[in-house]
């Protein structure tokens, strides 16, 4: 994100990245994304897309983050993973709804983790034990089909345009 902007245009939105005025779009930026890596060029840190971070200061989500904030600058280093981890969860939102790509994915998805853990109340992340699932019959069922009036040799294909779209 190259500047934060509050703008007029989001709606319900709480925050979008939309592309630079002399930037590429982010339909632009995944075509080039698409064509370095068919010639074999993994697109680095550095060619990742920087767009401009608008926020809807009247928005819930936005409003509650700032609330969450510590108001003493001596107090940054005390923020919550939760605060830290919801922040940067709007960013990959807003990332994502601009149709740009997620920077990180195994960042997100350990964020995605936690929330996911915090909200489901989960303790540990262990697996259960393994489920035995039931036997079934080795003969399936076979659905019973009984259509009496329909007759396929009845039904005229060589007069029918198949080839065609209809329109």
């Amino acid at each position: 994100v190259s500047r934060v902007s509050i703008p007029k245009r989001l709606g319900r939105a709480p925050a979008i990245v939309s592309s630079n005025e002399w930037g590429n779009s982010a339909n632009m930026d995944r075509i080039q994304r698409a064509q370095a890596f068919a010639h074999g060029v993994a697109p680095g840190e550095n060619t990742m897309p920087v767009g401009i971070m608008e926020l809807n200061p009247r928005h819930p989500f936005i409003i509650n983050l700032l609330e969450s904030l510590p108001k003493d600058t001596e107090e940054e280093d005390n923020i919550p993973q939760s605060v830290k981890d919801t922040a940067w969860i709007l960013l990959d939102m807003a990332t994502m709804s601009g149709g740009f790509p997620v920077r990180d994915p195994k960042k997100y998805a350990a964020r995605m983790t936690r929330v996911l853990k915090s909200n489901l109340g989960i303790e540990s992340l262990k697996l259960a034990d393994e489920i035995e699932p039931p036997e079934l019959d080795e003969e399936a069922d076979e659905p019973d089909f009984d259509m009496p009036d329909f007759d396929m040799d009845g039904i005229d294909l060589d007069g029918m345009d198949l080839g065609g779209s209809g329109f």
